[in-house]
């Protein structure tokens, strides 16, 4: 009968984190972190569109949405996106 060895390898090695940044933001004395907002006027502006666009359909005014984009000469894929 043979008996069981058993071989150990060691390999040296260093874990390192992916290249994640720290971020330090100023905090009030409440303990609030304060952070300036501002809009973005592209994403305004979409959201603003897809609102009306999602009325007129609501409302009854168009059909489909093919119906609409030929009405609003805008291309068919951009107001399926919205």
């Amino acid at each position: 009968m043979t008996t069981a060895t058993s071989i150990t390898v060691r390999v040296p090695l260093t874990i390192r984190r992916p290249g994640r940044k720290t971020v330090v933001t100023p905090v009030r004395s409440g303990g609030e972190i304060q952070v300036p907002t501002r809009a973005d006027p592209a994403l305004v502006k979409a959201l603003a569109r897809a609102f009306r666009y999602q009325r007129l359909l609501d409302e009854g005014r168009y059909a489909s949405i093919s119906e609409m984009a030929q009405a609003e000469r805008i291309e068919r894929g951009y107001l399926g996106s919205l």
